[in-house]
């Protein structure tokens, strides 16, 4: 614990005139310390929310079929669901997540099973993002060469669909794809700052792709034929790779909409990614994670469901997702000149009538190549239904540009364009993949299942670079081990999608009966029952009831706040206000049903199981790379615990640096006339909470500081002034923690001095304070508390010229003194 100032002062250790100009000061950063808007974090998350618009649909297209979008739209609108069980949570812990949430409703062993699913996923979410942006990049290229190709001599033309240019797609894609992650783990490490700056400007071109994409869409609907577009059926048809486990067996109508919803779920990947930018909201933190979610909730509703819809509208069948009937025991996909083995169509759709008769329509595309329609054939037991890369299925939006309606020179740029914003969306997924997996690390960490190393702050930019690395290394052996192939990888990706969802919805759901504190949001529909025999609590004692009044008690009960003494010399006895206690009361004598959030668990588990079943690729990959986490967590607790004796406390690691004297600029101060708030232990707390809630950070600093006593010395600096203890460590956590949950940025500083009231008064002068904010002293008044440090004022500005005007404040539960000095 840092030392505690004393309330008196010892004139015999004021020092002389020599010694007034002559002080030494730590500076402590940390990236924990920095905060974002609400713009910024929902750019974060929207770079891997928004980015599956440009490969979602060409995966679940090939699983359920041409109505591959109903089910895209009805996932997207589902999100809006799920993301209010994370604001939910966010609103109980700020350093929130997965691993926080579960551990609280269902302990420990569950929370790091949970986030060994997650973090499947999180290595994924970079791979599959780098991979389909280098899809983007080479198909573009290929449109190109095929456009040079048509006004040359030798008109040649490159298939997007073959088997050897697949092949080649997926090689260059790879490449690009390791360069990406590279250039966005080099983002990370120099800070969440930088990388939320990045994703701000990704989604401003990403805006203007999507209003020009949707606007010439429409316009191109508008402009062709009548009765040539038909909405897409409602009816998912399967293939066997898409029932995997459960194909041969008949699929009724719920289970196979819940099938198809689960193909289509890793639309709403990046959920979690809110949780863990949560910490870095700007204040007010509620009010703008309100925001942040509604604004992703749009943004990438309007995006992806709109463009899955108009690529099925306007590129022809078989463009995206090639379809053939094949012979039982033929290969799947082989030179198209042989006949006999398999029929390529464009669109199957399951034909009135049942049984296994299906219709087979072949129209004629934008050229003219497939001109016969109404062939009919029957899927006996000897044929079977696939599917494959039709050329545009891993760069859907690149087709869609490539159809739309206008000359071709405008369509090649509108394609460049698209590809470029594709490419940074897309790689700006990378970046929030890196993000998420190193908030979701840091958790462990600091609960002490990672060792303490782990948290070691990059010595120049401050970030937990060896997390960072750890999750890099990951995300590039899965680039390499996948050979660039978009759909195995998004295959795979859902399995760590859903069940961080199931484990997260399931904990909220286990803490409602669990924990009864008022929540600041809660999850809607929700029906409250009055305990048999409570009291009936009037109506008017609930208004006003906040978090903040449930905190306040959990604070009282917890950890009786430092009262001091007032100048009639009465203790004063501690005090909750009304809507606490009707807060706890109310919360005691009633019966909560959560009907909303239970019903979004039951969709996410009954997803989670038919995905179990019908997701090899997945279900085998996810299972095995789960249980390699959770072994590697479990071994790595065991160690921690070992070094710590089986006891583990959290301390936030920060990069320290030493200064000959206290300056603006050795702080980094940003605005004149800073506030000086003085912190001597856990129960000054409440009293810096209070200066940030009440203090605009944007116009004035907040320089938090905290006095290391040390012993009357000679001459020259000793070691015990230049290094930042435990004791120090563990009350500079602690205001990290406030300053998290409030959501404003404080400077902090160590100021080693023999006389703390004169360091103080050392510091508001050089950093030329316009206010200072001590606690309420334990041992005298605060009227004497005041004179005393006006007397160290006095002498701190005795020189000529540097007194100047200081408001000082004294501050605790029921005392509050304020004095104008000159």
């Amino acid at each position: 614990m840092a030392s505690v100032p004393s309330a008196d002062l010892d004139l015999a250790q004021l020092p002389t005139s020599a010694q007034r100009t002559k002080t030494n000061v730590l500076i402590v950063s940390s990236v924990a310390l920095a905060f974002i808007s609400f713009w910024r974090a929902a750019a974060i998350v929207l770079c891997d929310l928004a980015s599956s618009a440009y490969y979602v649909g060409g995966i679940s297209e090939q699983a359920v079929g041409k109505s591959a979008p109903w089910f895209i739209l009805g996932v997207m609108l589902f999100s809006y669901a799920v993301r209010a069980v994370y604001v939910e949570s966010c609103t109980m812990f700020t350093r929130g997540g997965v691993y926080k949430v579960v551990k609280e409703a269902m302990g420990g062993s569950l929370a790091k099973l949970s986030v060994s699913a997650l973090m499947f996923d999180y290595i994924l979410t970079g791979p599959i993002s780098a991979v389909s942006a280098g899809q983007y990049l080479v198909g573009w290229g290929i449109d190109v060469l095929n456009l040079i190709g048509q006004h040359t001599s030798r008109h040649f033309a490159i298939d997007p669909g073959g088997e050897h240019v697949t092949q080649a797609k997926a090689f260059l894609s790879m490449l690009i794809a390791v360069a990406i992650t590279i250039y966005f783990w080099r983002a990370n490490i120099r800070g969440i700052g930088e990388s939320s700056d990045k994703a701000m400007k990704i989604m401003k071109f990403t805006t203007v792709m999507a209003v020009l994409i949707i606007g010439w869409s429409l316009l191109t609907l508008y402009l062709k034929p009548h009765g040539v577009v038909h909405a897409p059926p409602f009816k998912p048809v399967f293939t066997g790779d898409s029932l995997g486990w459960l194909a041969g067996l008949k699929i009724i109508g719920p289970i196979g909409i819940i099938i198809a919803f689960g193909h289509s779920l890793l639309a709403m990947s990046g959920e979690e990614s809110l949780a863990q930018v949560n910490r870095e909201i700007e204040a007010p933190k509620l009010k703008n994670l309100l925001r942040a979610g509604f604004v992703i909730f749009l943004y990438s509703l309007l995006l992806t469901s709109l463009i899955s819809f108009f690529a099925v509208l306007i590129i022809p069948d078989g463009k995206r997702v090639e379809t053939r009937i094949v012979r039982n025991g033929a290969p799947e996909k082989f030179d198209k000149q042989v006949k006999g083995d398999y029929w390529e169509v464009d669109y199957i759709h399951e034909r009135v009538g049942g049984g296994e008769q299906y219709g087979i329509e072949l129209t004629a595309d934008a050229e003219g190549e497939k001109t016969v329609t109404g062939v009919e054939h029957a899927l006996t037991a000897g044929y079977h239904l696939a599917r494959d890369d039709g050329g545009y299925r891993d760069n859907l939006i690149n087709g869609l540009a490539h159809y739309l309606i206008g000359p071709g020179w405008l369509k090649i740029g509108m394609q460049a364009f698209v590809c470029i914003v594709g490419f940074l969306i897309l790689s700006g997924a990378v970046n929030t993949s890196i993000v998420g997996s190193n908030g979701v690390l840091n958790r462990l960490a600091e609960d002490g299942v990672l060792t303490e190393g782990f948290l070691r702050p990059h010595p120049k930019y401050g970030s937990t670079y060896r997390l960072i690395n750890m999750v890099a290394i990951l995300q590039l052996v899965t680039i390499v081990a996948s050979w660039g192939d978009v759909n195995t990888l998004g295959e795979a990706y859902a399995f760590g999608v859903v069940w961080s969802f199931v484990f997260k919805t399931l904990a909220m759901v286990v803490l409602r009966f669990k924990d009864k504190s008022p929540r600041a949001y809660e999850v809607p529909l929700n029906i409250r029952i009055k305990r048999p025999g409570a009291p009936m609590m009037p109506a008017v004692a609930l208004v006003g009831v906040t978090s903040t009044d449930e905190q306040m008690a959990h604070r009282l009960a917890t950890e009786p706040p430092n009262m001091g003494v007032p100048a009639d010399g009465v203790a004063p006895k501690p005090a909750i206000n009304k809507g606490t206690t009707a807060a706890i009361a109310h919360a005691q004598n009633q019966i909560d049903l959560p009907i909303g959030i239970t019903i979004i668990f039951l969709v996410l588990l009954c997803t989670a199981i038919l995905n179990l079943l019908t997701k090899k690729t997945a279900t085998i990959w996810g299972i095995g790379f789960t249980l390699i986490f959770l072994l590697v967590f479990i071994i790595m607790e065991k160690i921690s615990h070992r070094r710590h004796g089986g006891h583990h406390a959290h301390l936030e690691q920060f990069n320290e640096k030493s200064s000959p004297t206290v300056t603006r600029e050795a702080l980094g101060l940003i605005h004149p006339n800073p506030i000086l708030v003085a912190v001597r232990g856990p129960r000054s707390l409440p009293v810096l909470e209070k200066i940030l809630r009440e203090t605009d950070t944007n116009v004035r600093d907040i320089v938090v500081i905290t006095c290391k006593v040390i012993p009357a010395r000679l001459q020259g600096i000793t070691a015990e002034e230049t290094a930042v203890d435990e004791g120090d460590r563990e009350l500079l956590t602690r205001v990290v923690t406030v300053t998290e949950e409030v959501g404003k940025q404080v400077f902090p500083m160590v100021l080693p001095t023999t006389n703390p009231l004169y360091g103080i008064a050392i510091a508001a002068r050089d950093l030329q304070a316009s206010e200072v904010v001590l606690g309420v002293s334990e041992a005298v008044q605060a009227e004497t508390q005041l004179e005393q440090f006006a007397l160290a004022w006095g002498t701190a500005t005795a020189e000529p010229g540097s007194s100047r005007p200081l408001t000082v404040r004294i501050l605790g539960p029921q005392v509050e003194v304020k004095y104008e000095m000159e």
